[in-house]
């Protein structure tokens, strides 16, 4: 690729989705407990817990190996990347997901009234399965002692495996960047 361009890091914005979907399973199933539903509350309690264990490990699980072939065939990222720090890439993947964690917590919500917790804790579950998947791409990060980068513009897209460049690598020391804009702006 030619000219400048941005990437952050691809363990920030799978950790960014995972909260998104966390919030809206926490909510709709805190939801689904309060309003009585068809299926009651005691059995959605339980056929939750059955959907959260299925739900965390196919959150795990799923896509574990394009990642893996993603890190291994990484290239180094170029001098002209401008790498995001991760608090501005949580900001960015948070207002680019509101939309989604609103329309995610009413759905969520209006599943409650009918199946009590369950579609809410099968949200929480793939939330929570995801999130350990970051995790564990964060470990062999540190094993490899690299960083993994995506397109900052890839960061809605990690869902459509086809459509994402391809992933870049830098040493760790690349993991403390600063905010390029506003060091620029106090000079």
């Amino acid at each position: 690729m030619r000219g400048t361009y941005a990437r952050a890091r691809v363990v920030v914005i799978r950790g960014a989705i995972a909260r998104t979907l966390m919030w809206a399973g926490l909510v709709g199933a805190l939801a689904g407990l309060l309003e009585p539903a068809v299926t009651g509350r005691g059995r959605g309690a339980l056929i939750g817990a059955g959907l959260f264990v299925l739900a965390a490990l196919l959150g795990l699980l799923l896509r574990r190996r394009w990642y893996a072939r993603r890190a291994r065939e990484a290239t180094k990222a170029a001098f002209a990347v401008t790498l995001e720090p991760p608090h501005e890439t949580r900001l960015r993947m948070a207002r680019m997901n509101a939309w989604w964690l609103l329309g995610g917590m009413a759905a969520t919500c209006a599943l409650g009234l009918v199946a009590g917790p369950a579609a809410g804790l099968l949200v929480l579950g793939y939330g929570v399965g995801v999130q350990s998947a970051a995790g564990l791409l964060a470990r062999w990060e540190r094993a490899h002692e690299t960083l993994l980068w995506a397109r900052t513009e890839d960061g809605r897209l990690l869902g459509r495996r086809g459509r994402i460049s391809d992933f870049a690598f830098t040493g760790p020391a690349a993991g403390n960047v600063g905010p390029v804009v506003r060091r620029a702006a106090r000079r």
